[in-house]
């Protein structure tokens, strides 16, 4: 046998056995630790099917949870194990903490299994370009935002001049990924088909990848992951991504010692310059081409998942429809102008819809988790160690304040009428976060590009009530269940929406 096909097996091997070691000693602690929390089901149900029941009804199992525990921290058990969840009142005691101590990302990366799927790197120069930069530059993109939403319907949807039923989660992809695109790489690579595939294709392989190698035994996934077709398939995407940049940051370089240099206004200068400030030695081209998969993943699907409810939602109460329209109307003085900042702004009701909905179905019922990164004492005393994962389940409707009115119903402009009010008109907008709508997080760590994906949204649905009308194909005459997996709140993918565009 070769000598380099056996320091590949013994690298395996080693590494195999430093997993299996490192996760018995993890297993051992969470299991002292999770003897005293007391599990939801677990007096009525077998742990087989209380796994079952988190991955397509975890919100029933949570609702039970708060109901039988309503002020106790308790834990449901899922595929991956028991996973503890917090009255939503212990947000406040993890609210001050940082990134570096209660970690966001470090959650939802272990819910992924990041550290085979990638998704596991945080990284300040990301962070930075998404938190200060991207913020900073978004009124600047408005149009060209908007312009890249109108070249994708022209291209990517059919002419619509009669009824004709569109596949939302499909068409919206492509609309999402190019619109996003647009600032993260800049115009013309925004509109490159590879590109979109590879950026768009990446966050299933992330996603699906993740479900498979979940099948396999902790211990054995060092090993497993070779076996995953998407896992094979995330490490080609990078390769990819790579490729496709090369090209694009070898004229930026032929260009950096002349004026054009300077009219580079994206993701991939802020990055570049961000690391250079940071002075972060390990950042090359490869480095950047996997934050830009990193940062489309983040982007696109919640994104165009928020779109969808939104839709769902207007096909479900045609009623709002017209008062959205005219409102756009009115902020833009008339159907053809260039959007704006302060158009965006000025959109209240739009932006209530957008919040109403996001609440009834946000991304997740269980929006606020932090993975504790040092320990952490509660202030009931409960003692969370180092590497443990907390969350709240936000989703409960009825915790809502008195003011907001009947909690459980749906009123597209609740936000726009507690806006109203001389001492609101700042608070309760869709990319604000409180402790009362946790639908983007709270506190230190709360989602550094809500802010990006408000306009992105308003972008969306204005060019779709301005050109189209859209309804539910006959026979739906309520709207549409969504559909749980695990916590995440997912619209149904069979529906069809039909597209009819206005004269």
């Amino acid at each position: 046998m070769s000598s380099p096909l056996m320091a590949i097996i013994w690298t395996l091997i080693v590494t195999a056995a430093t997993a299996l070691v490192g996760n018995i000693v993890i297993l051992y602690q969470r299991r002292i630790e999770a003897s005293t929390i007391p599990t939801v089901g677990s007096d009525t149900c077998h742990e087989s099917e209380l796994k079952e029941r988190y991955v397509h009804q975890a919100d029933v199992l949570l609702r039970d949870g708060y109901e039988k525990f309503k002020n106790s921290i308790f834990q449901v058990i899922t595929p991956d194990g028991p996973r503890i969840f917090l009255p939503r009142r212990f947000a406040h005691d993890l609210k001050p903490f940082t990134r570096h101590e209660a970690s966001g990302m470090k959650a939802l990366a272990d819910r992924h299994i990041g550290q085979y799927t990638t998704i596991d790197h945080e990284s300040d120069v990301m962070l930075g370009a998404i938190k200060i930069d991207l913020n900073r530059n978004l009124g600047n993109f408005v149009a060209d935002v908007q312009c890249e939403v109108a070249h994708c319907f022209q291209l990517q949807f059919p002419p619509c001049n009669e009824w004709t039923a569109i596949d939302l989660h499909e068409k919206l992809l492509r609309v999402v990924a190019q619109a996003s695109a647009r600032i993260f790489v800049g115009y013309p690579l925004c509109r490159s088909d590879e590109w979109l595939e590879c950026s768009t294709k990446f966050a299933q392989d992330v996603m699906i990848g993740a479900e498979k190698l979940k099948q396999w035994h902790p211990w054995l996934r060092p090993m497993a992951q070779y076996f995953v077709p998407e896992m094979r398939r995330i490490r080609s995407d990078h390769r990819w991504a790579l490729e496709l940049l090369q090209p694009e940051l070898e004229k930026r370089l032929k260009s950096s010692n002349t004026t054009e240099s300077d009219s580079y206004n994206d993701m991939i200068e802020w990055m570049r310059r961000r690391a250079k400030k940071l002075n972060e030695r390990t950042f090359d081209d490869r480095e950047l081409a996997k934050l830009q998969m990193l940062t489309a993943t983040a982007a696109i699907h919640t994104t165009r998942l928020a779109i969808i409810h939104a839709l769902y939602d207007l096909a479900a109460r045609p009623e709002y429809i017209e008062p959205l329209r005219k409102e756009i109307l009115e902020v833009t003085n008339g159907r053809n102008r260039t959007l704006q900042k302060q158009h965006l702004t000025q959109m209240r009701k739009l932006d209530s819809f957008m919040k109403e909905s996001q609440r009834h179905s946000p991304p997740s019922v269980a929006t606020f988790q932090r993975k504790a990164i040092v320990p952490i004492d509660l202030s009931n005393g409960f003692h969370v160690p180092a590497g443990t994962i907390v969350q709240c389940n936000t989703n409960m409707l009825d915790e809502a304040p008195a003011e907001w009115g009947d909690p459980n119903a749906f009123d597209g402009f609740r936000f726009y009428k507690l806006r109203n009010k001389p001492e609101n008109t700042n608070k309760f907008q869709f990319a604000s976060t409180s402790y009362d709508s946790m639908q983007f997080g709270f506190g230190n760590d709360a989602c550094p590009g809500r802010f990006f994906a408000s306009n992105q949204i308003k972008i969306i649905l204005a060019h779709i009530l301005l050109n189209y009308d859209f309804k539910f194909e006959d026979g739906i005459v309520e709207r549409p269940k969504n559909i749980m997996f695990e916590v995440n709140v997912l619209a149904d993918p069979s529906i069809k929406v039909l597209f009819k565009r206005i004269p």
